[in-house]
């Protein structure tokens, strides 16, 4: 009986704790009546029915395609670009250079060169000093530079000079010269070089020629005498140029150490390069004769590489360069001109072919001692370099058979402005490239798909775009953008315009220009926009600068390539200065370079200002768009799928209280946005996130929002999901969090967790009850405790 009882009294505390475990417990749903379903599964799937019923024909909104747009230019084309611009090209090389070096150098004609602009001052006078000068070279084709540079250093004033030596032909000429249009220039340049320039119509400087009995080629004879035939084919000037010019011979054998030596010689141009006519070179016209005998030894076998540059007028081992130059911008619109020929002296004789037998010269000139001593003479192209104020030159090669058009100056009756038509071979300076701009591009990039994924990872729309760019267009990130930027520009700023005056900017150079270009302009009118005073969303003003940006972008890039080889002329004749160091500006700031340029208009200021102007075109184009769009509150609630369920809940409206009549007015005046908490009924009364997170009613930071920033659902008065993520909060788990600490919990996820002990970081969340939809106060913890909140598990809902 006792074992019996005993096994009675068991069975009925195992009923009586079974009975107590499966005793069902009041849920949250059973407590509060409103929610009767789980608050999130029920949104999520009225969400999934909207989806479903949605149609196709509302893709096909204009909004739409902007919104795609700025997405897929801002998270997909752009990343794309950087990574081929990182990988594909030498931008991360440590051979990645500023401007173009000497490997890449290029070869172009400019017609009236502004970067070699120059003139002379009180250099005019009679043309029989001009004629005096000539007549030193006493039919001989070189002259020494000192006395020529002695005798063209005195002043052209005729009670200064001695004219005996002229005979009465030349005298007479010298009159009919004066009496016509023709300039006579004898004095020292602004480039520091003798000259003794005389230009007039091609008829005058054969007269000139004849009289003086001057040595010319046979080549330069015959392209006169074509001149004049075709005076009214190509109307031109000529010129009888006489400038000292360097010339190089060789020293040792197979070596491309070569001596030098100036000498002073003639040459005759027209003023327009593409009235030259084509006559080849034609030995056979005249007899040769040797004038060295070499056993053997080809004495331009090996030479320097200026001397591989430009074409010369006789035969050698050299390898033979085209006469033809491609030309653009000509005056008479041609596709090409011809190229003045380079010439070679033994004896102050001109040579006609150098070979492994020896020198051969003119037949008939006669072998000057003075000059053979110096062996074989090369005329070698001028090196003139071009350089900034910070030591960084443009190198440039000029074909020193000097052509330029003289024109008195407006401005200055005492001063001939000359202006050389050049041909030149041109490379810079090795400068490293600086990667800043690209690395600003890469962390706007970054910032961009981030925000993407936190306000879009769960829901999808218009307004939700435009959310994300205004996360993208304010924050402090922009003030960092920025001021990297505009430190790279001011450091660069006279590399950038010296580069595209030159046409010197490497691919690398345009790359980072483009990346300055969109992140400043990017960074400066987000900022503008921002420090205005208005706290406002301006939906339409987001997304139509972002989709700008894309667009822009690409036309930059386009512009660039266009004129990365054709230097921007305007740039050196409106906003630069090149200063000579024979100059009192110029021996401040050239230092020992020859030339050096200054420029009034920095970088900074010209992509500020372009900046404006796209600024003021995206806010017009808004304004447009905003004004030809259908009605607001109901495009909005059509991208929010805000049918059915779902009612759009506006406050400013009147209301009527319960106990006192008050109207709720709202000011676009922050100050005046004040709302008597204690006077509103339930219906007005802050909701659970305005309450404590903010602090403060919705439309005290945004007050053109009103058409979204609340919405009744399951009966309640609720923060939407688009006002929650414009004021900078994030769904995560269960949990609200603030965007930063979202990017901790993001990152989180990708280290072990047993780091995450190490760093003593706490962080601030607010949870959200899944049944009622209301959000608890501040809760702290732990960058390791949050890390444990399954990112999966919730999503977005409105929050009462």
């Amino acid at each position: 009986m006792g074992v019996c009882s005993s096994c009675a009294d068991s069975l009925t505390v195992i009923k009586l704790i079974c009975s107590r475990m499966c005793k069902p417990r009041n849920r949250v749903s059973d407590l509060d009546p409103v929610g009767a379903e789980n608050w999130s599964t029920n949104y999520y799937q009225q969400e999934r029915l909207r989806r479903k019923e949605q149609k196709w024909r509302t893709l096909l909104h204009p909004s739409v395609f902007g919104a795609c747009l700025a997405i897929f230019g801002r998270t997909v084309v752009g990343p794309i670009v950087l990574l081929l611009l990182f990988t594909a090209t030498n931008y991360l090389s440590p051979d990645a250079s500023f401007l173009i070096t000497a490997d890449n150098r290029f070869f172009a004609f400019t017609e009236k060169d502004l970067s070699m602009a120059g003139g002379c001052t009180d250099c005019l006078g009679t043309c029989k000093i001009v004629l005096l000068t000539y007549a030193m070279y006493n039919k001989e084709i070189l002259t020494s530079g000192p006395p020529f540079t002695a005798f063209t250093g005195i002043p052209p004033t005729e009670l200064l000079y001695n004219f005996g030596s002229l005979g009465p032909e030349a005298l007479a000429l010298g009159e009919a010269l004066d009496a016509s249009d023709a300039l006579c220039q004898s004095s020292v340049n602004e480039w520091g070089s003798a000259m003794n320039v005389l230009t007039g119509t091609a008829q005058q400087a054969k007269d000139v020629i004849t009289t003086l009995n001057l040595s010319i080629s046979l080549q330069t004879r015959r392209e006169l005498e074509l001149g004049i035939e075709r005076t009214k084919e190509c109307v031109t000037t000529w010129s009888i140029i006489a400038l000292p010019r360097l010339f190089l011979f060789p020293l040792d054998q197979n070596s491309t150490g070569f001596g030098e030596i100036p000498a002073v010689a003639i040459n005759i141009a027209p003023d327009v390069t593409e009235c030259r006519p084509d006559v080849p070179m034609d030995y056979t016209l005249l007899s040769s004769k040797l004038a060295l005998n070499t056993n053997g030894r080809d004495l331009l076998a090996t030479v320097p590489e200026a001397l591989t540059l430009f074409p010369y007028s006789f035969n050698s081992s050299m390898p033979p360069v085209s006469r033809v130059v491609p030309a653009s911008e000509t005056k008479y619109t041609v596709d090409s001109v011809l190229e003045p020929l380079l010439h070679a002296y033994y004896g102050a004789c001109r040579v006609h072919e150098v070979n492994s037998t020896g020198i051969f010269i003119e037949d008939a000139c006669e072998i000057s001692d003075h000059w053979a001593s110096y062996g074989l003479m090369v005329q070698s192209p001028d090196d003139m370099p071009l350089c900034s104020t910070s030591d960084v030159c443009i190198h440039n090669y000029y074909n020193s058979q000097w052509e330029w058009v003289s024109e008195i100056s407006t401005a200055e009756s005492n001063r001939v402005a000359m202006y050389m038509n050049t041909f030149r071979s041109r490379y810079a300076d090795k400068v490293g490239i600086s990667v800043l701009p690209g690395l600003v591009v890469m962390q706007i990039f970054i910032m961009g798909m981030v925000s993407l994924y936190e306000v879009m990872s769960h829901k999808r729309s218009v307004l939700l775009t435009q959310i994300w760019a205004y996360r993208c267009q304010n924050g402090k990130t922009q003030v960092f953008y920025l001021a990297q930027v505009a430190y790279h520009l001011i450091y660069n700023s006279d590399l950038y315009l010296l580069g595209f005056s030159t046409g010197t900017l490497t691919t690398e150079s345009l790359a980072n220009l483009t990346c300055c270009f969109y992140a400043f302009s990017y960074s400066f009118i987000n900022l503008a926009k921002s420090r205005s005073g208005d706290q406002q969303l301006d939906r339409h003003f987001r997304l139509t600068w972002e989709a700008t940006q894309v667009v822009i972008t690409a036309c930059v890039v386009t512009a660039l390539r266009v004129v990365q080889r054709n230097p921007l002329e305007s740039i050196i004749s409106t906003n630069a200065e090149i200063l000579r160091k024979t100059s009192a500006l110029g021996a401040r700031y050239c230092g020992l370079n020859d030339a050096c340029i200054i420029f009034t208009i920095n970088a900074p200021t010209i992509i500020t200002l372009l900046s404006t102007i796209l600024g003021l075109l995206a806010v017009t184009t808004s304004l447009l768009v905003k004004r030809t769009s259908p009605n607001v509150i109901r495009a909005v609630l059509s991208s929010r799928g805000s049918q059915g369920s779902f009612r759009g809940v506006s406050p400013v409206k009147n209301t009527t209280m319960a106990r006192k009549i008050a109207t709720i007015r709202f000011s676009r005046k922050k100050r005046s946005q004040t709302i008597p908490v204690e006077r509103l009924t339930m219906h007005y009364r802050l909701t659970s996130f305005e309450e404590h997170c903010l602090g403060v009613p919705f439309r005290r930071l945004f007050y053109d929002c009103d058409d979204f920033a609340y919405e009744t659902y399951n009966g309640r008065r609720c923060t939407t999901v688009e006002a929650l993520l414009l004021t900078g909060y994030l769904y995560y788990g269960e949990h609200i969090y603030q965007a930063t600490n979202v990017l901790l919990l993001v990152v989180a996820r990708m280290l072990p967790r047993k780091l995450l002990r190490t760093f003593n970081v706490l962080i601030l969340r607010w949870h959200l009850n899944p049944a009622t939809g209301k959000l608890t106060h501040a809760l702290s913890c732990t960058w390791y405790t949050a890390s444990k909140d399954n990112h999966a598990l919730n999503g977005m809902t409105p929050v009462a």
